[in-house]
This record gives C-alpha cells, structure tokens and sequence, in this order.
C-alpha cells in the first residue's frame, strides 16, 4: 500500500481490532497531505537582468555667487549685480527663465579670529594703560572694538541653469567663467525617457530569466513548464553622473565637453514549474 492510498483509506479502516480510533493514525493524516502537495510546488528559481544604454538629454549647472562685508545692504547690491550678469549670460543663449532659479539667498555672520593673540603677558594694576597700539592702550583698543566694531557678514545666492543641449552648457561657462563667481559645482546629467528606458530592462531581465531557466530544465532533462512567479527585486533607482568642467585659459581652444552613454539596469526573480516525466 502506497502514501496515497493510505491517506485515502476509509473511516471504517481507521478504527483498530478493538474500535478505538488510532490517534497515530489520524495524526499522521492531518500531517502527511502538506508534504504531499509540496511535491507540486517544485520548481525551479532564476534571477534575470536586463540593461538598457540611455544618452543623457537633460543637464543642470549650480553656482554660487559670495559677498563678504560691514553692511549687508552693500553686499545683496553686490550678489545682485553679479547675478544679473549671471541670469543674462543664459538667456543670452535663448535658455527660457523657467530653466533659471536664483531665488536661494543665504546671509550668515562670520566669527572672526582675533588679529592679535597675546599669552603670557603679565600686566600689573599699577601699570594699566602703559602698553599701547595705535595709540590706545590695550584695554581701550579692545573696548573701542567690542563697542564700534560691526560683525563681518557673509551673503550668498545659488543660481541653478537647466540645458537641453550640451553645446549651451559650454557657452554659459565661457562667459560666467569671466563674471569671477564664487563656486561652479559640478555638472549634472539626467535622462528625460529614464522611466520608459527602465520598462524595457525589465522585459528584457523577464527574457534573461527564462533563457537561463530552459537552459538550466534541459541539463537536468526536465522540460520547462509555466510561469508562477516573477518579482522585481531592482529598484528604480538611477543615479546620473556628473562631469567636472575642464577649461584652461592658457588653451587656444576651448574644451569640448563629452557626455558618453549611461546604463539603466532591471533585476528580477522568476519561478517557473517543472514538468514531470511520466
């Protein structure tokens, strides 16, 4: 008598000689049929990938124009002109002002480092008032400075530029390059399609997974059977790369920047049943 027969006996051949159920029997019924139907769950498990080569169409520059003095009010007159030359110099390359932001401004105050530190120098009450700078004595000099002297403040703005077209990117820089601004950071690329090109990595991932899983039924001389499941185990997560900006004013010409391709990538698990011989 095989397992399946025994699991399907009757009620009348559960009972013993003396009509007492067999509680090992019943215990191994309810136990069995889970390991039963786990044969029905083989199969087999593969992992695909699949990659898609994208051409950044998208780039943004940031820059940051830096004022330091007394008086903020001549500062922001300052950060304004500069930034002004900054706003015309793209739209003199027909960049449309919804593709320009200047609108971050930052003030802060600067701690100073005292210009003299003096240690060790022992002053006798007797004598206060007999070491002199500039004409004042030490303590004088030090109250006319914590009493008159403004704090140093720092104003800034951010200027951020959107190109559609690298070409632009390297005009603007030829020109704010001469504006003497503060801090030109790092260009960023980006890919408009990013979300369609990651769609068709994972169909192609969806290919890579079965290509993989008949190869793997053949060598063990089964046949593949249908799919039960598949699960996206990439997350769409797309980092773009930067390019630093290469100029040299000793060149006689002007760098050409390049961009390259980029890779948006998809994986995904796949299970698929086996078919049995008979």
């Amino acid at each position: 008598m095989n397992l399946l027969s025994f699991i399907c006996l009757p009620k009348s051949h559960l009972l013993t000689r003396t009509g007492i159920p067999s509680y090992f029997t019943l215990f191994m019924c309810l136990l069995l049929p889970s390991q039963v139907f786990a044969v029905e769950d083989v199969g087999i498990e593969v992992t695909g990938q699949g990659s898609v080569v994208v051409i950044p169409d998208q780039f943004s520059l940031t820059l940051t124009i830096t004022e330091r003095g007394r008086v903020p009010s001549k500062l922001k007159t300052l950060v304004d002109k500069k930034s002004n030359s900054v706003v015309n110099a793209a739209k003199s390359l027909a960049i449309k002002e919804s593709n320009i932001s200047s609108a971050r401004v930052n003030l802060r105050i600067v701690t100073e480092r005292p210009s003299i530190q003096m240690q060790g120098v022992e002053l006798h009450k007797a004598r206060q008032g007999s070491v002199y700078i500039d004409g004042q004595s030490i303590n004088q000099q030090a109250n006319s400075v914590n009493t008159h002297k403004q704090p140093l403040f720092e104003l800034s703005r951010q200027i951020t530029v959107e190109f559609d077209k690298l070409a632009d990117y390297d005009s603007f820089l030829a020109q704010i390059i001469k504006i003497n601004v503060s801090r030109i950071s790092s260009l960023s690329m980006n890919v408009t399609a990013r979300d369609e090109s990651y769609q068709q990595a994972l169909l192609d991932a969806i290919s890579h997974a079965q290509q993989k899983a008949q190869r793997m039924a053949k060598q063990a001389g089964r046949g593949l059977g249908k799919l039960l499941l598949v699960k996206e185990v990439s997350s769409n997560h797309y980092q773009p790369m930067y390019a630093e900006a290469m100029m040299s004013d000793a060149s006689p010409r002007g760098h050409t920047s390049l961009i390259g391709s980029q890779t948006i990538t998809a994986r995904v698990l796949v299970k698929f049943a086996l078919k049995i011989d008979k």
